[in-house]
């Protein structure tokens, strides 16, 4: 419905556009106002009147689409020349207040996605304008990194807990890693940030795994945690990557990111720990606070260690010139495959003490892919198609085996 929406907007939109030229200025405002008040009328009509709930939402979807496209008309009826980044900011603000009190996915989606759009536009078109507060001052000492967008998402993140919508959580997660990693294109650190996202994945897992045991809310960080992290590792496994990063890498590059990620790091824990203590109940000192923390989180936390140790591996290998030895390249991929190999037991971990099948599986997977990997890395050109279909036997007996012994598991837990 909301895809059918979509394109109800745009067909009302082409309609408009195509006789846009011969009207006259008052009657292009006419049209815009009117379709805009005519659609959220509708819209509050068939929710409180004719208690369509679902009706009404795919309406007042349609009003926000005319909302972000009459801020463009307006401008072309005046020949206003802005800053076009702007305008999608005023669309998200207006699409705001209708995401937090309709109780709709649709409308946070969208919010989400005009939020994303406009940090990206903003952050990796415009950098160098300097920094914008709310239109009230500007710095132009300080890069333009979309600075209202955490503000503008932390109202999507309480809904989604007072809300208790796990699913809202998965819709801002990914914008809030969106935003934290355009910061180094932002600050033009952007010639090796491979190292912060994979920081930026483990603190979403260190993040997902503060909440009670079980809580269906670490999920969505679990999530995008895992895709992030996972990701930059497998990258890191490949010795001939690792080399070629290492040859155009920078010292300083390196140094700052290195503060970054302890930065960051500094920041998430002092928050997770803060929200514990807000809402923990018991009192409990700090100190066993921290400690129970690491304890919990073991895999988050080494993971994070990992990627600030890899870049200042980085800085201090470029600056001492010995960026071209083997032994450079070579730490940080024997490192990220013991990196994944444990991302893979702690999956299956997760899945077996959750009984979830996802983690699970997921883990599985992972470690089959870590193995398909090192296969082609060490022996794909020793082996062929005969070590290649060997492989593939393996890895097929190695699921079947596991999916017969969750089946098993499964049947043992509800008889």
């Amino acid at each position: 419905m909301a895809v059918a929406g979509l394109l109800v907007g745009l067909a009302v939109l082409l309609l408009i556009g195509y006789n846009w030229e011969k009207m006259l200025a008052w009657q292009k405002l006419v049209i815009i106002f009117g379709v805009i008040l005519g659609t959220y009328t509708g819209g509050f009509y068939l929710r409180y009147n004719r208690k369509a709930q679902t009706a009404s939402e795919l309406v007042f979807f349609l009003g926000c689409l005319f909302y972000g496209a009459g801020i463009w008309l307006v401008a072309q009826i005046f020949h206003l020349n802005a800053h076009y980044p702007d305008g999608i900011w005023w669309w998200a603000l207006g699409v705001l207040p209708f995401a937090l009190c309709l109780d709709t996915l649709l409308l946070h989606a969208l919010l989400v996605a005009l939020l994303a759009i406009w940090a990206g536009t903003e952050v990796l078109g415009f950098s160098d304008r300097g920094a914008w507060f709310f239109w009230i001052w500007r710095w132009d000492f300080v890069p333009n990194g979309a600075y209202t967008l955490p503000l503008l998402a932390l109202p999507g993140f309480i809904w989604a807990y007072r809300k208790n919508s796990p699913t809202t959580v998965g819709l801002y997660a990914p914008l809030l890693a969106w935003w934290v990693i355009l910061q180094l294109f932002a600050w033009r650190l952007e010639t090796n940030p491979i190292y912060f996202i994979g920081a930026v994945g483990a603190l979403f897992l260190l993040w997902g795994e503060s909440h009670k045991l079980g809580s269906l809310f670490a999920i969505p960080y679990r999530l995008w945690g895992m895709l992030l992290t996972g990701s930059v590792l497998v990258l890191l496994s490949i010795y001939d990557f690792n080399k070629d990063m290492f040859r155009h890498g920078h010292a300083f590059d390196g140094f700052v990111q290195t503060l970054a990620i302890l930065v960051l790091a500094v920041a998430t824990v002092a928050a997770t720990l803060l929200v514990q203590r807000r809402f923990g109940g018991d009192f409990i000192p700090f100190s066993v606070r921290v400690a129970d923390l690491i304890q919990r989180e073991s895999l988050p936390f080494v993971l994070v260690l990992f990627m600030l140790l890899l870049a200042l591996w980085e800085s201090i290998a470029c600056s001492l010139g010995t960026r071209e030895l083997t032994l450079t390249a070579l730490v940080p991929t024997v490192l990220a495959n013991v990196a994944m190999i444990g991302c893979a037991f702690w999956l299956i971990v997760v899945g077996l003490r959750e009984d979830r099948t996802r983690p699970f599986a997921a883990g599985v997977f992972y470690f089959l892919l870590w193995a398909v990997l090192r296969y082609v890395d060490l022996f794909g050109d020793f082996g062929g198609m005969l070590g290649a279909a060997l492989m593939f036997f393996l890895c097929g007996a190695t699921l079947f085996g596991v999916a017969l012994y969750w089946r098993q598991r499964k049947g043992v837990r509800h008889a």
